[in-house]
């Protein structure tokens, strides 16, 4: 069952009994003056004026600056929506020497050759990652190659603050472990993959000191009630890119169940988590998307459930609703501001938008068929 409205959780779908979040009416200070006191305040994305309002980045919206402010979705420029296979999730960087925006999806083999795009059932078995690139940050994306065979999964790409280098983060099983692989010449090559962690669902942040923190899914966590599953997320040490990480001490770092953790420094030197705030058990998911906060990256806020849903608005002025919006993953410009989303979606209409019409070039079928997207920020 979902939320009953009581405890902490910043949480839009708690039948109606936790206020409307955009307008502040779950935030403390909005009941205590409805002045803000701090950046903090304003969810360390944006800045608490001296006249006692948020005054929210181009990436952040609502009263708090807790919630994601997307463009609308260009329909030619979906994301990674192959005619062959499905996918569930990616992760980008942009090569310094072309300016080319390298993708690497989890893409999910059919189990029979000759059937095409056949939905999220195989992915624990047939999951494997592409490589893909694009001259624009939302694609479209022309597929290039086989990164990983199955079964590989999660994929994580970040690039080293003090190499340069790309290392690409993956699950090699459905339960894990994560394993890292390290190329210095921007993908063309690879080093073998190097088991780092027993865990599940990376969410790495490689850190000026050469060392990476490993935000990840753990299992049978104790959470606070009222929640909806033991899913949390928890974070380890990693010293070195060559060897295994410290062991976790399996507590969650967030007061919420969650999955799919992905962390990034923002232009101030704060500390963001984009993750699955309703996993597994938790329906409905249209309201899943997870944003926690963090000044140090240790000690975190209290996350907002909610700060983007499962519906996309398009440039045409149609919108469609998902079933499902995961594996969220931010892409960053030049200057650490948030330029993009990319998220997998699931239980998408068929048509996608369209009304009844499916149009040609649409390959989705619907269902349980699924697709990695990719959203703008910002005005």
């Amino acid at each position: 069952s979902q939320f009953k409205g009581k405890g902490v959780y910043y949480d839009d779908s708690c039948d109606g009994q936790c206020g409307n979040g955009r307008e502040g009416e779950l935030n403390s200070w909005i009941a205590n003056g409805k002045r803000c006191n701090s950046d903090y305040d304003c969810s360390l994305a944006g800045i608490c004026t001296p006249q006692g309002q948020c005054q929210c980045d181009p990436w952040a919206e609502g009263v708090d600056c807790s919630y994601l402010k997307f463009q609308p979705v260009d329909k030619a420029r979906l994301g990674y929506l192959d005619e062959q296979h499905t996918s569930w999730g990616g992760s980008i960087v942009q090569s310094a020497n072309t300016g080319l925006y390298h993708m690497f999806i989890s893409e999910i083999l059919c189990k029979i050759d000759s059937r095409k795009r056949c939905g999220l059932s195989a992915w624990q078995t047939h999951s494997r990652i592409v490589e893909a690139t694009s001259t624009q940050v939302d694609g479209p994306y022309t597929r290039l190659k086989q990164v990983l065979p199955p079964e590989h999964h999660n994929p994580s790409v970040h690039i080293s603050p003090t190499t340069g280098h790309w290392h690409l983060f993956t699950i090699g099983g459905s339960t894990g472990p994560i394993e890292r692989m390290v190329s210095t010449d921007e993908g063309k090559t690879w080093s073998h993959a190097i088991t780092i962690s027993p865990e599940q669902n990376p969410g790495p942040l490689l850190m000026s000191d050469g060392s990476t923190r490993l935000f990840f899914r753990g299992d049978g966590m104790d959470i606070p009630s009222p929640t909806c599953s033991d899913e949390g997320i928890s974070m380890q040490v990693c010293p070195v890119e060559n060897e295994p990480c410290h062991p976790s001490n399996g507590l969650p770092i967030i007061s919420h169940t969650g999955e799919d953790p992905s962390v990034f420094v923002d232009h101030r030197g704060n500390y963001h988590m984009m993750f699955n705030a309703l996993p597994y058990k938790c329906v409905p998911k249209f309201d899943q998307g997870g944003h926690a906060w963090s000044k140090d990256g240790i000690e975190w806020s209290t996350p907002r459930t909610g700060a983007f849903d499962t519906t996309i608005q398009f440039t045409d002025g149609t919108s469609m609703k998902c079933e499902r919006r995961e594996r969220p993953q931010m892409v960053l410009d030049k200057d650490r501001m948030p330029l993009a989303l990319i998220s997998a979606v699931t239980g998408c209409p068929r048509a996608l938008g369209e009304g009844e019409s499916v149009w040609k070039s649409n390959p989705y079928k619907g269902g349980d068929d699924s697709f990695t997207l990719i959203q703008k920020m910002g005005a």
